[in-house]
């Protein structure tokens, strides 16, 4: 596929930052407009923007971008060498506009199809090297495009497949719609299966592995990579995380952390940020993790915190496990060893250490280290007072 570059304009309406950087779902429009670009051929981008947009537009952009600041000295002289590094068609972006990558490729292409119609869109092909021309014999930008952009089939050099943005609530809903449906056309089309695409929400910088399963009310968003046949939903967020083959997360959510291969999560789980979780790992419903390391193979049932631990591979939590890592002014670590198995009812009151293949009795409170294939017992004794509740009753008579 021939590449292309791109000069993408972030007008400013008033003293508001631009509609390009403002959300369509979960990211700015900025950044579904260079998802598209970048699946229909574009390798390169120059982004002029406002000085007060510019740290902002930096993120949504790929490595590489370069930027000029309008109004600034020398801008012109930048746009020019920008165009001469190129050779050949640069798609030229100077409102604020939505596309798919379909409609790219189109433009980049000679089957260019549309209304006989010569609407100002903001989106246009021209050659680098002739664009770089009018700007040196002193033409405006928009001057130049008019005069020198092309007409593919003999039609306007407006590109009628862009759809203008607009800030009022009726486009926004239209165009997240649009975003929604064009995320889900995108993983289908990569063999990802979406039981009902009207009840999915992906944003643009999500990838989906071949044979993953998408149930309704799934929300997948930011850097989310999700690995092959893994099995989302339904009602499942997951946010800037890196999912391996063969997931299973039901009814859960999950932030800014990875999971391995073979996994199950959920239902009712909610995985906070900085999480490490293992291979062929149970994490059932209402569990807690938060800023831990889990091993592969271990298993955290139901009702469980496991919150600033580090855990080894192949233990066992029992039922209302909670690992107290917090007094009020500092967090601490947990460290439980391989093969370990923790009670139901066990508070682990950081730090503390459980060695491998050690046990900790049900209802045990946990202070001191535990020595490896030991069992700690942290309760007090049970005592059986015989006929007290039957006395107790005589005296009410």
């Amino acid at each position: 596929m021939e590449t292309a570059g791109a000069v993408v304009f972030l007008p400013r309406e008033g003293n508001r930052k631009s509609l390009m950087l403002e959300d369509v779902l979960f990211d700015p429009a900025a950044v579904w407009l260079v998802r598209a670009l970048e699946q229909g051929g574009v390798d390169r981008f120059l982004v002029v923007c406002h000085q007060d947009d510019r740290e902002e537009a930096a993120g949504c952009f790929p490595e590489g971008t370069g930027f000029i600041t309008t109004g600034t000295d020398g801008a012109s002289e930048r746009l020019g060498a920008f165009l001469r590094e190129r050779e050949g068609r640069v798609v030229v972006v100077t409102r604020p506009v939505q596309m798919s990558a379909a409609q790219v490729k189109q433009l980049l292409g000679d089957s260019v199809s549309g209304p006989l119609d010569d609407k100002e869109t903001g989106v246009c092909r021209i050659d680098a090297a002739a664009l770089a021309a009018a700007l040196d014999e002193g033409m405006p930008i928009e001057g130049a495009l008019r005069a020198r952009a092309d007409k593919p089939n003999g039609r306007s050099v407006w590109f009628q497949g862009a759809r203008p943005l607009h800030g009022d609530w009726s486009s926004r809903v239209e165009t997240e719609l649009l975003a929604r449906n064009e995320s889900a056309v995108r993983l289908m089309e990569a063999g990802v299966r979406i039981l009902d695409p009207n009840n999915v929400y992906i944003g643009p910088r999500v990838e989906v592995g071949e044979g993953s399963v998408i149930l309704p009310g799934t929300i997948l968003r930011g850097r989310t990579i999700i690995g092959e046949n893994c099995e989302l939903g339904p009602n499942t967020m997951i946010r800037d995380c890196t999912i391996g083959d063969r997931v299973t997360v039901n009814a859960s959510q999950l932030n800014e952390s990875t999971v391995l291969s073979g996994t199950k999560v959920g239902p009712f789980a909610y995985v906070r940020p900085n999480c490490h979780v293992g291979h062929d790992v149970k994490v059932g419903d209402f569990v807690e993790l938060k800023n831990s390391t889990i091993g592969d193979g271990t298993k955290i049932s139901h009702l469980t915190y496991v919150g600033d631990s580090d855990v080894g591979s192949h233990v066992n939590f029992g039922c209302g496990t909670v690992t107290v890592n917090y007094d009020g002014i500092t967090k601490y670590r947990t460290t439980i060893g391989d093969n370990a198995f923790i009670g139901c009812n066990t508070n682990l009151v950081a730090p503390v250490k459980v060695g491998d293949g050690a046990y900790t009795a049900a209802g045990s409170t946990i202070t001191d280290d535990v020595p490896a294939d030991s069992l700690a017992i942290a309760r007090d004794r049970q005592i059986i007072k015989k006929q007290w509740a039957a006395k107790r009753r005589s005296r009410r008579k």
